[in-house]
């Protein structure tokens, strides 16, 4: 697909895609209400992912009865505090264990309040930190980058007993590494379209709290499945069970791919992918690629057009600085491999030219490299 044709087939799509993420917005805001009135809304979304609130409120303290007691959430960075902070003050809800591969930091974690900057106030949650959790959990959700899953998959084989785990890093590949390092272990994909990122050690601006998909690649959801869903439901977060994730996580591969590398290399927030008419072509022809080798793989994407899902992303998660850019700025490992890198493998299996994403990818591993004598 040329350049001029993917433009033509965004604006096309344009309006649609962005309802979708609108509804969304629009039931996260509701539910935000109805919390700080000491209520729970709950969310559920149509066979489209279209977002709506339930009629009907309930009343503090009745949890739905997803059985977990213990909740250890793996990885400090801004989707993890999110999900500790959310699921810590839950209404019935359960303990929450914050893991961390490094005790200093693990031990001033647990020293004070976690925070969240929300569009709806300020979030607070004192929660224990560290190298592992004092009991055992009922459940584990694994919240690291993708190149960083594996080995924290590796050190949670010592503690994780029978728990399940929800692996929800972006992406190919890392979530089937997770399961390597856990030959025992269920493991439910996860994709969060969470936009947040770190203020600070133990603080995040949770910019917006949109869906998160559950379930298994190939195969339908299970009680598993939809246990999870209902606690992170129960937590606040548009949480669902999908029949298959394959066309989920191929759906945020795409838009991943279409704004990180563009947004992390210009050194802008998400907005300016949109708004900024050559950023916004380069975003249009590496989700174009993208979707060229879904559809080759065989893929039924999540929506007509991946050019238009990158652009509604990029503007519903406007003032987002992309988990890439605060990688590059920080001279941390990106994981471009698992996104631009990942489409490039895939199309070359396929006989498909991808000059966009081979080259966003060389551009991203030159400024790493660049930063390497750096890292930190």
């Amino acid at each position: 697909m040329t350049l001029s044709a993917t433009a033509r087939t965004g604006r096309a799509f344009s309006g649609r895609a962005e309802k979708w993420f609108q509804n969304l917005l629009f039931t996260a805001c509701k539910q935000a209400v109805a919390r700080e009135n000491g209520l729970e809304v709950g969310f559920e979304t149509t066979s489209r992912g279209e977002g709506r609130a339930d009629e009907g409120l309930t009343l503090p303290g009745k949890a739905r009865p997803h059985g977990f007691r213990h909740v250890a959430v793996v990885g400090p960075g801004a989707v993890g505090l999110c999900l500790a902070v959310r699921l810590a003050r839950a209404k019935g809800g359960p303990r929450v264990t914050l893991i961390d591969y490094r005790a200093d930091r693990a031990a001033r974690l647990s020293a004070r309040p976690l925070r969240l900057h929300t569009p709806a106030g300020d979030l607070e949650a004192t929660i224990p930190a560290g190298l592992a959790p004092e009991a055992p959990p009922d459940l584990v959700i694994l919240a690291t980058k993708a190149h960083q899953a594996r080995a924290a998959a590796e050190a949670a084989a010592a503690w994780i007993g029978e728990a399940p785990l929800v692996a929800l890093q972006n992406g190919l590949g890392a979530v089937a590494e997770a399961a390597r390092a856990l030959p025992r272990t269920r493991v439910v994909t996860g994709v969060s379209y969470q936009a947040a990122h770190l203020v600070a050690e133990g603080e995040a601006n949770h910019v917006a709290n949109l869906a998160i998909h559950l379930g298994y690649e190939g195969r339908a959801a299970d009680e598993t499945v939809d246990a999870v869903a209902g606690l992170l439901r129960d937590a606040g977060f548009p949480a669902r069970a999908e029949a298959d994730m394959t066309p989920i996580v191929w759906g945020k591969l795409l838009v991943n791919a279409a704004i990180n590398p563009v947004a992390a290399l210009a050194g802008v927030v998400n907005s300016q992918v949109a708004d900024r008419p050559a950023l916004r072509a380069l975003a249009e022809a590496l989700a174009a690629e993208g979707e060229a080798t879904a559809r080759a793989e065989g893929v039924a994407l999540p929506y007509p057009s991946a050019a238009a899902a990158a652009i509604a992303t990029a503007r519903e998660t406007a003032d987002n600085r992309c988990s890439m850019l605060q990688d590059l700025e920080a001279r941390r490992p990106t994981e471009i491999e698992y996104l631009n890198g990942a489409i490039v493998r895939a199309a070359e299996a396929r006989g498909l030219a991808t000059p966009a994403n081979r080259a966003a990818g060389a551009l991203v591993r030159q400024v790493s490299a660049a930063h390497e004598g750096g890292l930190r």
